[in-house]
């Protein structure tokens, strides 16, 4: 049995960890001083295993499970702090980090998330562990020798619930920075070509994004500048809703000095139901990873966002150049959208600053020289919130997608564009993954929503980064 008293500091020591293992502590601050306290969200890792199924090594997975999730500025917690400049962590909710094996009373086929998910909550409140008391977030380690499931994780969109099938005593970071970023509401990132740069030429395009863990960018990369709108993560200013013609600097989304511009929220048309966001990107230098180097090194230049209907968790890629294209060739000089009178101008790029100018109404953006750094009539866009557990992120759009009741089973094909679980690797999701498993969660003393179905994005080569 655990002892309750011990949850709270451990969750706050492991915050001061992150802190103090490389993530800086500047960006807390800054976050503290413009909004909200700093979110830590309590997660309960758990070490699952069935009647008939078991984890090779539970030993080495501890270890690794708590290195991955919380153990310095590499971890999801490190990573999460970074993305978010300090407004938001994961913290363990357990003293030792990872709790179990608990063996559940199930056997591990059919493939039923849902039953697993349910079954772990029940082994958790047997060891003393009770929702929101104790934890805000769960996840599932459960063997993946053998498995039926055509995943190798999924993750509740919105929610607290993540699933991940793991082996040999070892789980992927990229697996679990995607999953926790459909908790946190982030749906999958596509992209529209747009030749160009004629939005009216816009058409949907295969494949991902690449600029986002959502889209296959994997943790190489940071989230787009429309998923920090969404999230509040772009606080003091660093975002700006453009209501008249300007020319601004924009700071990197990452990195570089405290402050300035950083992303604009154009509205398309007069009610501005449509949204057009511009950031950009460089390397990062102030964030590394052992496996993947610098943050956003392979991302660079001035990059496009269509949020329709103000979605911003459901942006797309505005990619002027047709075809799969590597580092830079995503990137814009300019956008035109003459149906709404908007043009937006790349006047320069590179060096660690963008000088963009956007027009609105038809009326000429002034030089940089005559705008201000903010100027007149524009302020900061509103956070997006998202509140409860939602449905499943739909794949195929069809029946398929529909979350199956509880304790049935939810295996399913794998969506297109995705590798099923031990298929071979494609450029843009490789063989990490691939789900269409959308269970409906049943939680302990209540029914929860649906667990969104996943695709799992690229698993990038080790040594050798690629784009997605």
């Amino acid at each position: 049995m655990h002892k309750r008293a011990r949850t709270g500091l451990a969750a706050a020591a492991a915050t001061t960890a992150v802190l103090a293992a490389g993530v800086t502590a500047a960006p807390a601050a800054q976050a503290a001083e413009d909004g909200p306290a700093p979110v830590r969200n309590r997660v309960l890792v758990v070490i699952a295993e069935f009647k008939d199924a078991q984890h090779v090594d539970t030993e080495a997975l501890r270890q690794d499970a708590a290195k991955e999730y919380f153990d310095g500025p590499q971890s999801i917690a490190g990573y999460y702090t970074k993305v978010s400049q300090g407004a938001f962590t994961y913290v363990p909710a357990a003293e030792e980090k990872v709790v179990g094996p608990y063996t559940l009373d199930l056997p591990q086929k059919p493939c039923d998330a849902g039953a697993v998910n349910k079954a772990a909550r029940e082994a958790a409140a047997a060891a003393g562990y009770v929702e929101k008391e104790d934890y805000d977030s769960i996840s599932v380690l459960q063997p993946g020798e053998g498995s039926e499931c055509g995943w190798l994780g999924l993750g509740s969109m919105p929610g607290p619930n993540t699933w991940l099938q793991v082996g040999k005593g070892k789980i992927g970071k990229t697996a679990m920075v995607h999953e926790f970023g459909h908790n946190q509401g982030f749906n999958h990132h596509k992209r529209d070509e747009c030749p160009g740069g004629d939005l009216s030429r816009c058409t949907t395009a295969e494949g991902h994004s690449g600029r986002t863990p959502m889209g296959g960018g994997g943790t190489g990369v940071g989230f787009v500048a429309p998923e920090l709108i969404g999230k509040g993560w772009l606080p003091g200013g660093q975002a700006v809703t453009v209501t008249k013609s300007a020319t601004f600097t924009l700071k990197p989304l990452y990195g570089g000095a405290a402050g300035g511009v950083r992303a604009l929220d154009i509205p398309l048309g007069d009610g501005g139901k449509d949204r057009l966001v511009v950031e950009y990107r460089t390397e990062d230098p102030t964030y590394t990873d052992d496996d993947e180097g610098n943050l956003d090194a392979e991302v660079e230049g001035v990059h496009a966002y269509l949020v329709p209907e103000g979605d911003y968790n459901n942006s797309r890629l505005l990619d002027p150049t047709p075809g799969e294209g590597k580092g830079d060739a995503e990137a814009i000089t300019s956008l035109t959208d003459a149906a709404n009178k908007v043009g937006v101008k790349v006047v320069k790029s590179g060096g660690g600053s963008a000088t963009v100018s956007v027009s609105l109404g038809g009326v000429p953006a002034p030089a940089a020289d005559e705008s201000s750094v903010k100027p007149q009539g524009t302020d900061t866009p509103a956070p997006q919130p998202v509140k409860g557990t939602g449905g499943p992120a739909t794949e195929h759009g069809d029946e398929s997608d529909a979350a199956a009741a509880p304790g049935s089973s939810s295996a399913s094909p794998a969506p297109a564009d995705h590798t099923e679980m031990g298929g071979s690797g494609k450029k843009d999701l490789a063989a990490t993954g691939g789900s269409s498993a959308t269970p409906v969660i049943a939680g302990v003393g209540a029914l929860l929503a649906a667990a969104g179905a996943l695709c799992l994005f690229a698993m990038r080569r080790r040594g050798g980064r690629r784009r997605a």
